[in-house]
């Protein structure tokens, strides 16, 4: 393994340990005081270090795979192997970790004692690994001895305090080793962690020890370019807006003054080629013996996740202007759509069922009143267009109709002409389907006889009517105009008996056309949906039809007006409600 800087080392080759082996086991593979190995909880052998494998003699490639216990290091005894099985086994299934002084084997057969530590390392909390370390302590144990043998043999002083100087520097070479474990493994949890971001290594005067490749890739300034340097100057001595960025209001030097950890959710780094980063960032001491010695800098690059945000802020506001426009649409509509009358002997039904939410406002409308002289009209249609304009052009040519209709007695091709003429005079300029209808009386039959349909079609779906025992006649004929294209267009008007006990259906295309089902196709599956209503009460058979044919909102509004007929030499039915008819006509 190759020095990259102060701090810092590069990735352990795949001859040097096998898939697995986690990324922070590089900061021990050149510890030349320590032994160190890593384990998967099985036992298997990841890697060890140079100065476990090539410092005691071994073939790298011998040993990795292998169960730990059953390595060369221990090959010399059996009761040894056994014994660190057992140790091994214990801590791998959540024991606490052990430490304890066991003979060893060089690959030449040669027994040393090692002070041995094995423990589990977790990710979160979950258990990944076994690491074993140790130290070499056959020298300092015959040191020892030597001392315990000086004194009983009255040894010179001078022999004694050689021995006691060399104990001092093992045990010093120890503390040292026990320190840089203890903040190898503190770096390691760390970016255990948070690899997905970028992370700093720290030094208490804020100079790079060590950046992981996510900070690297996210700046743009390779490790060589960091290393050694001051982070705040290099990448975050400015704001977002580009002013100076003083040092001691940065959260890292917060960190390093308090030695307590700070998050920081809205600050900015600047890129090698100039361009700024949004990040959060989480800064932790490290500290050594009570003493701050650094900080770690873990930070999250903000830039997808604002981008996201100020969509969804677009997509909110948007959604919200849609929603007021389709608010004051539908009032505009339902506004428009009111209650019909119910003249003696005639039961009127309506529906109107808006689009799906998603969709956008139509212009259908339906109309019924009673003119002057006693007759019914009815009327519905659909304005081209689906937004808040068709709605109101969708209330311009209603007005108009409703109006040109009620103080005329004239035919209703007529009265659509008349409306035609009065909107292009107007600047009504919009384009619409429509039918114009009028129940009437049939001037040479008495009062209880039969009564008459006349009615006009600009370019609508036509008329159905239903007899009692579910025949179902279209009362269609040869297609004319829409509204807005010619107000000079021929109209023509049409005329069938009504009988009693009959039901007439006006609707708009919204009820039997879909994106998937053409108008003749939904015309037939009206005809078959209504062949066992015949005789249902009117408001029954205009749920069913709407539950049968719409059960869902679909992409267009639609609008029914329905029309049943009752003898007029017999009561009015209970089913069939009240009469209800304007002031004056009562």
């Amino acid at each position: 393994m190759a020095e990259a800087g102060p701090g810092a080392t590069v990735p352990i080759t795949e001859d040097e340990a096998l898939p697995g082996t986690p990324s922070w086991y590089s900061v021990l593979h050149d510890s030349a005081f320590m032994f160190a190995s890593v384990c998967d909880l099985e036992g298997r052998l990841l890697t060890s270090n140079l100065l476990a494998v090539e410092g005691c003699g071994f073939d790298r490639h011998e040993q990795l795979g292998r169960l730990f216990w059953d390595t060369g290091w221990w090959a010399g005894s059996l009761a040894v192997q056994q014994q660190i099985e057992g140790w091994f086994r214990g801590v791998a299934t959540g024991g606490e970790p052990m430490r304890a002084s066991t003979a060893y084997f060089l690959a030449d057969g040669t027994r040393r004692v090692a002070d041995f530590t094995l423990q589990l390392v977790r990710e979160g909390e979950k258990p990944q690994y076994l690491l074993a370390t140790g130290m070499d302590i056959t020298d300092r144990l015959e040191a020892e001895r030597t001392v315990a043998e000086a004194r009983a043999a009255g040894a010179e002083a001078s022999t004694l305090r050689q021995v006691a100087a060399n104990r001092a520097r093992d045990l010093e070479s120890l503390r040292e080793t026990e320190t840089k474990l203890t903040r190898a493994l503190a770096i390691s949890d760390r970016v255990l962690a948070n690899v997905a971001d970028g992370i700093y290594g720290l030094d208490a005067s804020g100079r790079v020890e060590f950046v992981n490749p996510a900070g690297v890739r996210l700046t743009g300034f390779s490790a060589a370019e960091q290393l050694g340097n001051d982070q705040h100057e290099l990448i975050h001595a400015h704001r977002r807006d580009g002013s100076p960025y003083p040092r001691e209001e940065c959260p890292v030097w917060r960190a390093l003054r308090t030695a307590r950890t700070v998050v920081a959710d809205d600050e900015t780094f600047w890129r090698r080629d100039g361009s700024p980063i949004p990040v959060e960032m989480v800064v932790v001491p490290t500290l050594e013996d009570g003493a701050l010695t650094g900080v770690v800098v873990s930070f999250r690059d903000l830039s997808e996740r604002m981008a996201a945000q100020a969509q969804a802020a677009e997509l909110t506001a948007l959604a919200a202007r849609a929603a007021n426009e389709r608010a004051l649409s539908d009032r505009l509509q339902q506004s428009l759509l009111t209650p019909p009358p119910e003249p003696d002997h005639l039961q009127i039904g309506v529906r109107y069922r808006p689009a799906a939410h998603e969709a956008q406002v139509g212009g259908d409308w339906y109309d019924a009143f009673l003119q002057p002289d006693g007759a019914t009209m009815l009327a519905i249609g659909d304005v081209v267009g689906h937004d808040s304009n068709a709605a109101a052009a969708m209330g311009q040519l209603r007005g108009l109709l409703r109006a040109l209709a009620y103080d005329s007695d004239a035919a209703p091709a007529a009265v659509l002409t008349r409306v035609e003429h009065a909107a292009r005079g107007l600047a009504v300029t919009t384009m619409a389907t429509g039918i114009l209808a009028r129940i009437e009386r049939h001037p040479d039959i008495p009062a209880t006889g039969t009564r008459l349909l006349r009615w006009s079609n600009a370019g609508h779906p036509p008329p159905i009517l239903l007899a009692p025992d579910g025949t179902v006649t279209e009362l269609a004929g040869r297609p004319e105009l829409m509204f807005g294209i010619d107000p000079d267009a021929p109209r023509t008007d049409h005329v069938v008996d009504l009988p009693d006990d009959h039901t007439l259906l006006l609707f708009t295309d919204g009820l039997v056309e879909r994106r998937d089902v053409d108008l003749d196709e939904g015309t037939d599956r009206l005809r078959e949906a209504l062949r066992d209503l015949g005789r249902r009460p009117l408001e029954d058979l205009l749920d069913e039809v709407l539950a049968r044919l719409v059960p869902d909102a679909g992409a267009d509004d639609v609008a029914i007006v329905a029309v049943r007929t009752f003898p007029e030499d017999r009561p009015r039915p209970t089913e069939a409600g009240p009469n209800r008819l304007p002031p004056g006509m009562d």
